[in-house]
């Protein structure tokens, strides 16, 4: 493994010189997978798409920030697997070495994408091989050995397993059968976040996720609204796509003005702001309940 931290690092050879600099550092890590090759199963055509844009918005955002970026790209696209765009076949166990040699310091920002299969336990799908799964507990135990404020970002099936409190919204009122019955956000909203004052969350937290659905609902990667290139992304992917300043009209990145943030609260507001109201009924955003809200970037 070492070897291979060695090479996806070497892209970074000029960055690390910059280390004793006061700049903090983003580090994007995300994996995506199409699974489109013999034997796969329910081959998704978006993964690679949402992996792009994210990946090109996040550095976009990073630099002008003022921030040291790198990234870990880890890509299944026609059937062929890679880092970095580096042909490499990469497994789970690939990650989980990474995040336990990663550089990083408490003031650093961490950011996680998954867009890809999840299993009916919320473990994400990094191979069809059962036994090669990400479980929530596996994931979440090797991110609590990382340093910096870690944000997840799980575009997948059954993607709110990864949240402790995700239930907290199911009163019965609003949720039947895994999905959503009432119209009203605020219905939805002011339940989670009563509870996580109620919660013992310190201002210490460090790790936030933010899930495309419930632990019983599943996720869009073929959808229609007929929203700029909407075709190509995943639902979640895309609406956080957007969340994060990205044009979709333009198929260009963008960056705020001098003076803003932005933030992991605002990302989730956003996304249960403007996501069509059939999907968001179906695939419910889940968010770590907290009273702390981590700015991301700030211009």
């Amino acid at each position: 493994m070492r070897s291979l931290i060695a090479i996806i690092m070497i892209a970074f050879t000029f960055m690390s010189c910059e280390m004793e600099s006061p700049q903090g550092k983003v580090v994007f890590i995300s994996l995506a997978l199409d699974y489109d090759a013999p034997g796969g199963i329910n081959a998704l055509e978006n993964p690679p798409e949402d992996q792009k844009v994210l990946s090109m918005q996040i550095k976009a955002l990073s630099e002008s920030s003022g921030e040291i970026y790198e990234e870990y790209l880890f890509l299944e696209k026609d059937g062929k697997r890679s880092i970095n765009g580096e042909e490499y076949k990469w497994n789970h166990d690939d990650l989980i070495n990474l995040l336990m040699d990663i550089d990083t310091v408490s003031t650093d920002l961490v950011l996680f994408h998954y867009s890809g299969h999840g299993d009916e336990t919320g473990a994400l799908v990094t191979d069809t091989i059962s036994s090669n799964r990400l479980s929530p507990e596996v994931l979440l135990t090797a991110f609590s050995g990382v340093d910096g404020r870690k944000c997840l970002f799980l575009d997948s099936c059954f993607s709110g397993s990864f949240i402790e409190n995700s239930g907290t919204m199911e009163n019965g009122e609003i949720f039947e059968n895994g999905n959503l019955k009432s119209d009203s956000l605020l219905s939805a909203v002011i339940p989670s976040f009563l509870a996580a004052f109620e919660n013992d969350a310190e201002d210490n937290d460090s790790l936030w996720i933010l899930a495309a659905a419930t632990e019983r609902q599943n996720s869009f990667d073929s959808w229609d609204t007929g929203l700029p290139q909407q075709e190509k992304f995943g639902a979640f992917s895309y609406y956080l796509a957007l969340a994060l300043g990205y044009d979709m009209e333009h198929n260009a990145v963008t960056v705020p003005a001098k003076g803003e943030r932005i933030t992991f609260y605002g990302i989730y507001s956003f996304i249960r702001k403007h996501m069509a109201s059939d999907l968001w009924r179906e695939a419910t955003p889940q968010a770590t309940l907290s009273h702390f809200d981590p700015v991301l970037f700030e211009f």
